[in-house]
């Protein structure tokens, strides 16, 4: 699922021709200075600055035995260490200038630096949604007031959280571990979401070895970070048994006198298990998850204002996608949430005359307090169901979980279909595409003396019947089991179970042929070759890869003209699209140094609405020569194509042309050069076509 992503820096070249994010680095640049936050000034400035002054200890142990506040630092390392730099420039600047104040505002610009990195981010990963992102999160007013104004450290975790989401979105699973470790490290809160992240990946590629990669990388970053400090007794005591974390626990059904119910690790278990249930989730849905997940942990504890920060993206991302509904509720809840906590939340004192700036909780009764707490509490509710809903909704087009996405692919012995199974079975993976080949429904193995009657062309010479059975059975969830045709030895292997997946890929001599399985197909394939060029490759495969006599293979050949015009050819009539594969120039073909550059594809597209944009693609892009041959007022396209592609080529066309098609695919699709990339690309938006009249 490797999307190309605009480096950071390209990103932040762009931003800073932005009004929008003008005005709101401005205003936050005027409350770093103009405003102290409370808990800044009474327990994390000191906590560092103290550090600072006798740096050989422990943080916490020095903190501690200097009679600190147990809840002063209840962050991690990596939350210290990423504080340390901008603090200590200000603690040197104080030394000098015999203030207190401006290690706060050192403290206060690292949460700057971040906030703007975790824009950064987000334009990144949603660049689409540029505008949108610069108004609904740049200038959040949950941000500038858990941030600027309340003065916690929260948006740290949550920027190394989502630059690990970044990675992963590129492919880059180390990487992807080390940041997700840093988060924890950072807050162990973020641990809520890491569970998601393990069945995203594990749902689609299993144990393989990116899996592998990000899980080694995580856990070996964690221990490093971590287990130098787990040993002392005042990190266990002020960040891993904080007490803010037992709140948790607060919320919970008495069955009896011994037994409790904690109902907010429950309703998260169930959660968990709900997301695990998936077959495989896209992004979407792991981000809605996430923050549903993040939301039950929140709404169902009395959190303490800085861990509403940890939905912002979400909601931004939400408010994006799904318009004025979105926005008004967020921005209900946004103000239930500001105006409840500035009434009863620590604020900040003004610079100039060092004193609060909001004390009004005297005016509010318990019942009005209660009351603004409800309304919070069941506005944030609305929106946790809101984003699950559209995350399942979005999800369910994706991942097909109403009827697995059906392929066909038929042709003529020799003419590339395995190798174009083979292609995209790379592209969505083993997880994902179940493969029904044709030739495992042949009546007879090799050694059959019915072969010197029939040929393998004839349908009489096949299952079909039993073929379109097991078709049928997948696509309604069921469990197959059906024997393979073992081309080597021509004999068939014992039967193996096939389990339906959220693709399944019919290939082979007859996929066209049956009326009922015509009508499961999705999308239909038809490959054709030159014969100059299939009686050439077709002769190597058999001799090469199966071990065929070549004079019994060109026999073969010849034998089955007849029933190829018969049965094999006419199906082209019935596909969507036709795949031809042409040598370049006959005149110059030679059978001894005939290769992939030497050949050309001509592509007959029966529905081309987007022949347009492909031919802009393939050209701008891929940089190769298209011939439009003809478009007729049925809109039947036919495209001839020549030169040469390389892999990653193939990648950015189809993520130009169908970006949201990544969702469909493996974690690490490998995409293939030359004709067969090509016609990866074609496949692909014939894909998403099929599934744009499925969702119609």
């Amino acid at each position: 699922m490797h999307e190309t992503c605009r480096p950071l820096g390209l990103i932040w070249t762009d931003i800073l021709r932005e009004n929008l994010f003008k005005i709101g680095f401005l205003a936050k640049v005027i409350l770093i200075f103009l405003l102290i936050p409370t808990v800044q000034v009474e327990w994390f400035v000191p906590f560092i600055v103290n550090w600072l002054n006798n740096p050989l200890t422990i943080p916490w142990a020095l903190h501690l035995s200097s009679g600190g506040d147990q809840l002063s630092f209840p962050y991690g390392v990596i939350m210290f260490i990423t504080h340390l730099p901008t603090t200590f420039i200000g603690w040197f600047i104080d030394s000098y200038t015999q203030s207190s104040y401006f290690a706060g505002v050192g403290f206060r610009i690292s949460l700057l630096l971040a906030d703007i990195f975790l824009l950064l981010l987000l334009l990144q990963i949603f660049e689409k949604f540029w505008k949108q992102i610069l108004i609904y999160f740049w200038l959040s007013p949950v941000v500038l007031f858990v941030t600027y104004w309340h003065g916690v450290s929260d948006i740290i975790p949550i920027v190394l959280f989502f630059f690990s989401l970044s990675l992963i979105r590129q492919g880059k699973y180390s990487a992807s571990g080390v940041l997700l470790a840093l988060s924890i490290a950072a807050k162990h809160s973020m641990i809520i979401g890491t569970p998601f992240i393990f069945l995203y990946l594990w749902s689609h590629n299993g144990i393989n070895k990116e899996f592998q990669r990000f899980i080694i990388y995580f856990v070996c970053s964690l221990i490093l970070i971590e287990l130098p400090f787990f040993f002392s007794e005042s990190f266990r005591l002020m960040v891993i048994n904080n007490r803010e974390a037992e709140k948790i626990y607060w919320l919970f059904i008495k069955m009896n006198k011994d037994n409790l119910i904690f109902l907010t690790p429950l309703v998260y278990s169930l959660l968990l298990y709900s997301f695990w249930r998936i077959r495989k989730a896209n992004f979407d849905l792991l981000l809605a998850s996430m923050g549903v997940a993040f939301s039950v942990v929140i709404l169902m504890t009395p959190a303490p204002p800085g861990w509403y920060l940890w939905l912002v993206p979400i909601f931004t991302l939400h408010q994006c996608r799904y318009g004025v509904g979105a926005v008004s509720l967020i921005s209900i809840f946004s103000f239930l949430f500001v105006t409840y906590h500035l009434v009863y939340s620590s604020g900040p004192s003004l610079v100039v005359y060092d004193m609060p700036l909001v004390n009004l909780s005297f005016v509010y009764s318990s019942f009005a307090q209660s009351f603004h707490y409800t309304l919070m509490i069941g506005g944030g509710v609305l929106i946790a169901l809101q984003i699950l809903r559209e995350g399942i909704r979005e999800n369910d087009y994706y991942q097909l979980s109403n009827k697995p996405l059906v392929l066909g692919i038929a042709g003529d012995s020799g003419v590339g279909k395995s190798s174009f199974s083979r292609s995209l079975a790379a592209i969505f993976g083993e997880r994902s595409l179940v493969e029904v080949s044709g030739d495992d429904y042949h009546n007879w193995d090799r050694s059959s003396p019915m072969w010197k009657t029939l040929t393998h062309l004839d349908p009489k010479a096949n299952r079909l019947f039993e073929l379109v059975k097991d078709v049928r059975s997948l696509i309604g969830g069921e469990v197959v089991r059906a024997r393979h045709y073992d081309h080597s030895t021509g004999r068939f292997l014992p039967k193996k179970v096939r389990k339906t997946k959220d693709v399944i890929l019919v290939e082979g001599l007859h996929t066209l042929y049956p009326k009922q399985l015509l009508e499961e197909l999705d999308v239909r394939f038809f490959i054709e070759m030159d014969e100059s060029l299939r009686l050439f490759f077709r002769t190597k495969r058999d001799v090469e890869e199966r071990g065929h006599d070549s004079k019994k293979a060109l026999h073969e050949f010849d034998k089955r003209k007849e029933d190829s015009e018969k049965y094999i050819k006419p199906q082209s009539a019935r596909a969507d699209v036709v795949f031809t594969l042409l040598p370049v120039n006959k005149d110059l073909f030679d059978q001894n140094q005939f290769g992939d550059s030497n050949m050309k594809l001509r592509v007959c597209i029966r529905n081309g609405i987007y022949y347009q944009e492909l031919v802009r693609v393939l050209v701008g892009v891929c940089g190769l020569q298209v011939n439009l041959d003809s478009v007729d007022e049925r809109g039947e396209v036919i495209l001839e194509i020549s030169g040469e592609v390389d892999s990653e080529d193939v990648g950015l066309a189809i993520n130009m042309l169908v970006p949201h098609i990544y969702e469909l695919l493996d974690l690490s699709p490998v995409f293939s050069k030359g004709i067969f990339g090509i016609m990866q690309i074609v496949t692909i938006i014939e894909i998403d076509e099929a599934l744009k009249r499925r969702k119609i």
